[in-house]
């Protein structure tokens, strides 16, 4: 096997020189991403015996300044936490850029001693005009999991170089970033790409999180990937209408993969559903049943109400723990709690809690 690989880097290499030289490619040699990028990279003037260029990080050192890759970086902190945990290791690294290919946070471990991946810091830009093709790159040109091992890499200088990417998306299904490991070893590749994607569902839902102004719906067709990466996630505006959908709850609904989403509401989007339990779509409880048409329902779960933008995690956290409580549970101070977590906005903190706002206003007087 060994053997083998060897001699498909060898054939990569002297292929690589005769593209760069202006050959054409042989059919199938390389992926089709990596094929565009190298295709990019020689448009861009990259010759593959060049060192990578790298431009120079901010004075003021690894800080972001984009309030978004602010809100990557601390999106995205968690998974690669516990992907580091699984693969990481000396002369690897984990990685987040934005989509302009920006560095936003990291896992490392002994790259001083790698000089070919110590430039990867955060704040810095990879872009194959300056280093040729990589993995987050293709991840990001084609919106899709891209692997580059050794010489399938633009630059000789990468030719023992192992980097796996897949993208990241927001609120409206665009390309928001990629996640990737790069090392000098070898990983199985099928086992990353599946935890990778897992990950990178994970942190999309967190981005999911953050969308405050909405209430939060989650769904599956299956109860138990509720409250897991796989779950769908919907984001409500108070007049009904659906602002944002994950991409697992695009999949469900049959909704366009990407762009914004069409003027939909949440009686339409559950037009099968009984009237009762649209009426219930906005109310705290545990999962239930919804139908979507004759054949086919999912399991619907409210996770919670719209939130002031300054209000912290703390309260956040304070308004799904109360909303998961049932109706006896709930103390006079949960309730005070609920309606502080909505700056005074009895309507909202009612429906977090599922209940009306007669019984909301009992629990303050009690």
């Amino acid at each position: 096997m060994a053997v083998m690989q060897r001699e498909q880097q060898q054939v990569l290499a002297a292929a690589r020189q005769r593209f760069a030289d202006g050959g054409a490619l042989a059919e199938s040699l390389l992926a089709p991403s990596v094929q565009r990028s190298w295709e990019r990279s020689r448009l861009a003037g990259v010759q593959p015996w060049q060192e990578p260029h790298y431009a120079p990080l901010a004075t003021s050192g690894p800080r972001l300044e984009d309030p978004a890759d602010r809100r990557l970086a601390r999106c995205v902190r968690e998974d690669l936490d516990h992907l580091w945990a699984a693969f990481g290791g000396r002369q690897w690294t984990l990685f987040c850029v934005n989509a302009e290919g920006t560095v936003v946070a990291q896992r490392e471990h002994g790259l001083a001693d790698v000089p070919v991946l110590r430039p990867i810091q955060i704040g810095r830009r990879l872009r194959e005009i300056d280093i040729g093709t990589t993995a987050p790159a293709c991840s990001l040109a084609d919106d899709a999991p891209a692997l580059v091992r050794g010489n399938e890499h633009y630059l000789d200088r990468f030719a023992s170089v192992f980097c796996l990417s897949v993208p990241l998306h927001g609120l409206d299904g665009q390309v928001l970033g990629a996640l990737d490991i790069t090392g000098t070893g070898e990983r199985d590749a099928e086992l990353l790409h599946g935890y990778f994607r897992q990950a990178a569902l994970s942190t999309e839902n967190r981005l999911m999180r953050e969308h405050r102004p909405c209430h939060l719906l989650a769904v599956q067709h299956d109860a138990r990937w509720l409250h897991s990466p796989l779950q769908g996630l919907l984001a409500v505006e108070e007049d009904g209408h659906v602002r944002a959908a994950n991409r697992v709850a695009r999949r469900l609904f049959g909704l366009p993969r990407r762009g914004p989403l069409p003027l939909l509401t949440l009686d339409a989007l559950f037009a099968g559903a009984s009237v009762h339990q649209r009426r219930r779509l906005l109310q705290a409880g545990p999962a239930y049943r919804v139908r979507l048409a004759e054949d086919s329902a999912v399991q619907v779960q409210y996770l919670r109400g719209p939130l002031a933008a300054r209000a912290g995690v703390g309260s956040a956290a304070d308004v799904r723990q109360v909303g998961s409580r049932s109706l006896r549970a709930l103390t006079t101070q949960g309730v005070r709690d609920a309606v502080a977590a909505h700056q005074g906005n009895i309507t909202a903190a009612a429906r977090q809690l599922g209940i009306s706002r007669t019984t909301l206003y009992k629990h303050l007087r009690g």
